[in-house]
């Protein structure tokens, strides 16, 4: 049996949870991605498609999720075992959309390792949301190999052809990491 602190108790299946749990302890990864992001006029939504198109022409595997459609803990869930970890915010009063501020204080909590981030967002005045966020995924010591995304208001095609190219350099960077 196992009974943890929270969470359910397992009589069965004991052997696959003790292996499900080795892995999070070692911080294993796949080489695939988690897209998260919140939105206020659609502008960061934008970028955030645009991103999981190019990804997944590339060959990576990817989740995406409005934070406003779906619960921290299945997010969670999806991190817990993916490599690449995509988060956007649009500036609100110069800061991040409460709805993601609250989850990275929900992930810095759990402290996942050896990820890589990776950080866009979109602005009408501040653009503040983007190095804020940028600043936690340091802080929990992540590798962030390309260049954050701060879009100024709607994205223009111009700016969709950048984030696809983004998410270009992002697969590839993912690839070399995967193979190490």
């Amino acid at each position: 049996m196992i009974a943890p602190s929270h969470g359910i108790i397992w009589r069965s299946h004991i052997k696959d949870i003790i292996n499900e749990y080795t892995g999070w302890a070692k911080n294993k990864s796949q080489a695939r991605a988690v897209i998260v992001y919140d939105t206020m006029w659609g502008s960061t939504e934008t970028i955030a498609m645009a991103l999981y198109e190019g990804l997944q022409n590339e060959g990576i595997p990817v989740y995406l999720t409005n934070i406003r459609e779906t619960h921290d803990s299945d997010i969670i869930t999806q991190i817990l075992d993916a490599k690449l970890i995509l988060i956007g915010s649009p500036t609100l009063n110069n800061g991040m959309m409460p709805s993601i501020g609250g989850f990275l204080t929900y992930l810095k909590g759990l402290r996942p390792k050896n990820r890589i981030g990776f950080v866009f967002g979109s602005y009408g005045w501040g653009g503040q949301a983007v190095g804020q966020i940028e600043q936690i995924l340091k802080d929990l010591s992540w590798d962030i190999p390309v260049t954050a995304l701060n879009i100024n208001f709607r994205p223009k095609k111009e700016d969709i052809d950048t984030v696809r190219k983004t998410a270009s350099q992002l697969a590839k960077y993912l690839h070399q990491q995967n193979k190490k």
